[in-house]
This record gives C-alpha cells, sequence and structure tokens, in this order.
C-alpha cells in the first residue's frame, strides 16, 4: 500500500534556492510579513502565486509570513490583497531604507510613542526616515550642554503604515504617489 501511495502521490517540489531564501528574508528583515505582527521566532515562505497556478520560487513571488500568519492566510483570514500590498511596501521600503528604518517606522507608529525624546545622535538614527519626509523632528528641551529632540511620524509617515497594515493597496499607492 505504501508504494501504491508513493506511486499516486504528486512530485515532491524543489527546495527553494537558499539565494533566493535569504533575499526574502532579508526583505522582511527576518520578521513576518504582517505589519501586526513581526514576530521572528519561526518563519515560512509563502508562494503569492501558488506554484500549482504557476507561480515561481522566485524573491518576488515569496513573502516570509509566520506560521501563524500563514495558516491564516490558507484559511481565508487574511485577505490576498493584503499579502500583496505587504509585499509591494516591504520591496518599495527596504529599497529605499535598510531593515532597520523600516522597523523604526513601525516603533514610531506604536500606540504610546508620541514625542519619542532623542538626543543628537538619537536623531542620527532616524536620518532616513526624517530625509523621506516619514518623519520629523525639533528640539523638545535644553539640559545645559545636552540638547534632546522629539522624533515622530509626518502625517505621510503615519498615512503609509496605516495604509500597509490595513492591507489595503489604493491607500498605500496614493501615499507614496503622494510623498514623491
Amino acid at each position: 500500500m505504501s508504494q501504491n501511495k508513493r506511486k499516486n502521490s504528486p512530485p515532491r517540489r524543489k527546495a527553494i534556492p537558499l539565494d533566493v531564501k535569504i533575499a526574502v528574508l532579508t526583505e522582511a528583515g527576518y520578521r513576518c510579513g504582517v505589519p501586526t505582527c513581526r514576530t521572528i521566532l519561526a518563519l515560512d515562505l509563502h508562494h503569492m502565486e501558488q506554484v500549482s497556478d504557476g507561480g515561481g520560487d522566485v524573491a518576488a513571488n515569496l513573502l516570509a509570513l509566520c506560521p501563524l500568519c500563514h495558516a491564516l492566510y490558507h484559511r481565508g483570514e487574511i485577505k490576498q490583497d493584503s499579502i500583496y500590498i505587504w509585499k509591494s511596501v516591504l520591496v518599495s521600503l527596504t529599497r529605499a531604507f535598510d531593515v532597520f528604518a523600516l522597523d523604526q517606522l513601525l516603533f514610531l507608529r506604536k500606540p504610546g510613542i508620541v514625542n519619542l525624546s532623542v538626543s543628537g545622535d538619537g536623531v542620527l538614527q532616524f536620518a532616513r526616515l526624517i530625509a523621506a519626509g516619514l518623519a520629523t523632528f525639533k528640539i523638545k528641551s535644553h539640559n545645559g550642554p545636552l540638547v534632546f529632540y522629539s522624533v515622530n511620524l509626518t502625517a505621510s509617515g503615519k498615512q503609509l503604515v496605516s495604509a500597509w497594515s490595513s492591507g489595503n493597496r489604493e491607500a498605500v499607492k496614493k501615499v507614496l504617489a503622494g510623498s514623491k
């Protein structure tokens, strides 16, 4: 029976090439591609266009998802449009920013992070977001020779993270078009 089972089972898929795995994981910052999740414990590579439908093992067709988000997608809890928009935002952000800047963007959008107080060196850490118009800074206080600054997302930065988190393709396009 086991021989018969092997004969009737579909052919085994080839492993995704290591360079493709690394590219997809790097693109997502070795985190789940779902912006409201971003777990780092375990990651699957999700085929956006299924292999059975002609999708290939190329970075453009793969998104890093944690096992829970991957299962939620296959159960229909996460929409296909959301997967595509999260991938497009990851691609555009990681090509324009490094993963550190992407994580900063998400950090600044967390509830309770308002007027983040940093030193001058801290402002430099947010330089890519500030230069892109997604974050801003201003002097918060002086304490002798020490100067502290507040760092916040701009309206565009907030809109981008909200559109990305919602998985709304049109909203992301609108924000990205407005920031050019």
